[in-house]
């Protein structure tokens, strides 16, 4: 009985890791395309849904993204935008923001394919 419920278990698990479309770990630049940085903060994309549909989807990037000492990085309620201006893609997935915490407010960088997944065509945050 035991063995049964183990295995059960043990293929719904795996069944769920291998859904199409879902990036749990980030990557979502794989199956998103058009993405660009709105109001300093707001990442819109339009991604695969994993079933041949496409879904135009906005993330609040300061859910998943925090300014640490000058750097962005991947960090639940991060809230970077409160110390960081002029956020914008600047070439494939990284953003470039001028914040708080470097020199004379330099720019730095952040790979949003660290911070950021595709679960079925909704845009979420990785960490």
């Amino acid at each position: 009985m035991y063995t049964t419920q183990l295995l059960s278990a043990f293929f719904i698990i795996t069944s769920l890791l291998i859904v199409p479309g879902v990036h749990a770990a980030g990557g979502f630049a794989a199956t998103c395309s058009g993405y660009f940085v709105r109001d300093n903060h707001f990442l819109q994309a339009n991604c695969g849904d994993g079933v041949g549909g496409f879904k135009d989807s906005t993330l609040d990037l300061n859910l998943c993204i925090g300014n640490f000492g000058g750097n962005l990085v991947c960090a639940r309620n991060g809230g970077y935008a409160g110390s960081c201006s002029g956020c914008g893609i600047r070439t494939g997935a990284f953003m470039t923001c001028r914040c708080g915490g470097t020199p004379q407010g330099s720019a730095i960088v952040a790979d949003l394919n660290e911070c950021v997944a595709n679960l079925g065509g909704n845009l979420a945050c990785a960490v």
